[in-house]
C-alpha cells in the first residue's frame, strides 16, 4: 500500500510538489529503498551458505520473492519518466547496490570494503536486474561498467 501510494503521489503534476519531492523527500526515501534491498540480498546469501533445511528454504524463496518485487517497484518508478527521479535513483543503485555489491562480487579475486555475496548468487541477482529493469541509462551504465569497467557517469548517458 505505502509503495502505490508512493507511485501516486510522484505522478502528481504539480511541479512545486515534484520539486519538494525531490529537493527534500527523495534522497533518503532511495537510499533507504536501497540500503534495504542490500540487506535483504546479503540475509540471501547467509541462506545460501547456510545448511539447507525446510526453514532456510522457505526464508531464501521469501528474500528472492522479495528482490523480485522490489527491481518490479524500481521498474514502477522509473515508468514514470520523471527524469530528476529516475536520476537520482539510478545513482543510488549503481553506487550503493548494483556496483558495489552485484558486480564486484563477479570477481571474487577484487579486495573491497565492501560486503559481497558470491560468484553464482551475484549473477542471478543480476539477471533479475537485466530482466526487470529497462531505464535505458541505468542498463547502458551497468553494461558498461560489468564489460569494460568504466566509471558509470548518468549526466552523459540518454
Amino acid at each position: 500500500a505505502v509503495r502505490t501510494l508512493t507511485l501516486n503521489v510522484y505522478q502528481v503534476g504539480d511541479e512545486a510538489i515534484i520539486k519538494f519531492i525531490h529537493d527534500k523527500t527523495a534522497a533518503p526515501y532511495f537510499s533507504n529503498l536501497v540500503w534495504f534491498i542490500g540487506n535483504n540480498v546479503l540475509m540471501m546469501e547467509r541462506c545460501l551458505r547456510t545448511e539447507a533445511t525446510h526453514l532456510t528454504r522457505n526464508k531464501l524463496e521469501s528474500l528472492v520473492a522479495l528482490h523480485l518485487d522490489d527491481m518490479h517497484y524500481v521498474h514502477d518508478i522509473m515508468l514514470l519518466q520523471m527524469q530528476s527521479l529516475n536520476s537520482m535513483l539510478c545513482e543510488h543503485l549503481l553506487n550503493t547496490l548494483l556496483i558495489p555489491l552485484y558486480v564486484y562480487s563477479l570477481d571474487p579475486s577484487l579486495k573491497v570494503d565492501s560486503p559481497q555475496v558470491s560468484v553464482k548468487c551475484a549473477l542471478f541477482l543480476l539477471s533479475q536486474v537485466f530482466l526487470i529493469l529497462t531505464h535505458p541509462p541505468l542498463v547502458k551504465q551497468l553494461k558498461l561498467y560489468i564489460c569494460f569497467e568504466e566509471n558509470p557517469n548518468l549526466e552523459s548517458s540518454d
